[in-house]
């Protein structure tokens, strides 16, 4: 056999492998191209959803939520603005705006947008209603309807067993029941309470507290005897301080969860054959996606090359900084003989007045700050200073 029959082989069957080769690079590199595409399309959309759903409101001197910044300004989330800028910016750089057909399907390949606020979360997720045609014919369609906000909720119980008192989650068949609690948590740790007593019989009133607050932090075990109270309220507030986060991104999770799941239906009403899921996301995105306001987005199925597109989008818009209010108990130099807070730290009073080793040294709100105890040295006694007030000269 000649040298050009062995070439002619050879050439036979590697040049199918060099084309399919060839092919599936081509396409891998088109698909990477069209997923950063997409990706950057979708990071937009979701910053510019982030910045408008941001309203800061003026200042309320009647409540401090304690993430009010310096200017002593709160913020609000306008969840449905959020969600309408996403869609809104996606559709224009798309080439789809104006096109209700186009932008109703696009909204299939988005399972969840989740607006994480700061004591809440709500998801946007398609959801079927029934449009009225001009001929008076009904018709099946499918669009994004944001869900009414779910708290971060927990409940827990105060139970005794014999003469001792503990807490457990949830409300428990099997155990005597002192009391039931469902606390509300937010960003940081201000909660709202609320439950029964049933040595009382009684609804417990709700209130909003921060939950070191040991002026009003006393209802979260109520039931419990004296002689055990104060150190069960101790082992309680720790408890709660250390899960608080754990619950809320469960929450999140839960809401997405169901919202992604529920899409398939709605898909495959619509000849998408794609299988919706919750993408992989690792623990840490999702407890720093819960350090401030902001957003989720999960964008799936779009055919990419040789694979499809499965992103999710994290969108995050910070509170404002904290404002800090500092303690101080006057001495003999001190202009005010009384327990004062104060906004500056270069104020003259406070410069005189402030104690070392006070603890804490600050709150974090004007509620919290009258009402806190502290502990410091004073004209070296160890004492306890309780009751404060604004100062006169920085004006909290």
């Amino acid at each position: 056999m000649k040298i050009t029959d062995f070439a002619l082989i050879f050439m036979a069957v590697t040049l199918p492998m060099i084309i399919i080769v060839y092919v599936n690079v081509s396409f891998t590199i088109k698909s990477q191209e069209l997923e950063m595409y997409y990706q950057k399309i979708i990071d937009v959309s979701m910053e510019d959803a982030v910045y408008e759903m941001k309203e800061v409101e003026n200042s309320d001197k009647e409540i401090d939520y304690g993430y009010s910044g310096t200017s002593n300004k709160k913020i609000n989330i306008n969840a449905q603005v959020g969600v309408d800028t996403f869609f809104k910016t996606l559709y224009k750089n798309l080439d789809i705006d104006g096109n209700e057909a186009a932008e109703s399907y696009l909204q299939l390949f988005v399972p969840a947008v989740a607006i994480i606020d700061y004591n809440g979360v709500q998801v946007s997720s398609n959801q079927e209603f029934q449009k009225i045609n001009e001929d008076g014919t009904e018709e099946t369609m499918t669009k994004h309807v944001l869900s009414p906000k779910r708290y971060y909720t927990y409940t827990y119980s105060i139970v005794r067993d014999g003469f001792k008192y503990t807490f457990v989650d949830g409300i428990p068949e099997d155990r005597t029941i002192v009391s039931v609690h469902t606390i509300e948590f937010t960003m940081d740790d201000y909660i709202t309470h609320r439950g029964y007593n049933y040595y009382t019989n009684r609804d417990i009133e709700t209130n909003s507290f921060y939950l070191d607050d040991s002026k009003n932090n006393r209802e979260l075990t109520a039931g419990a005897v004296s002689l055990e109270e104060a150190k069960l309220r101790s082992d309680l507030v720790s408890h709660l301080l250390d899960i608080r986060k754990s619950i809320i991104v469960d929450t999140v999770t839960e809401e997405l969860n169901q919202a992604v799941n529920s899409n398939n239906r709605y898909a495959r009403n619509a000849g998408i054959t794609y299988t919706f899921s919750f993408p992989a996301t690792s623990e840490e995105e999702m407890y720093n996606a819960i350090e401030n306001v902001g957003m989720i987005a999960f964008v799936q199925g779009i055919s990419i090359g040789n694979k499809y597109l499965n992103s999710k989008a994290f969108g995050i818009s910070s509170l404002e900084q904290t404002t800090r209010y500092y303690f101080t108990a006057p001495n003999e130099k001190s202009k005010y003989q009384m327990n004062l807070y104060h906004k500056d730290l270069n104020c003259p009073e406070y410069r005189i007045s402030k104690i070392n080793d006070m603890v804490p040294k600050y709150a974090t709100s004007k509620q919290q700050a009258a009402s806190a105890v502290t502990r410091g040295t004073l004209n070296n006694v160890k004492q306890v200073f309780e009751g404060f007030y604004p100062c006169p000269l920085c004006n909290p």
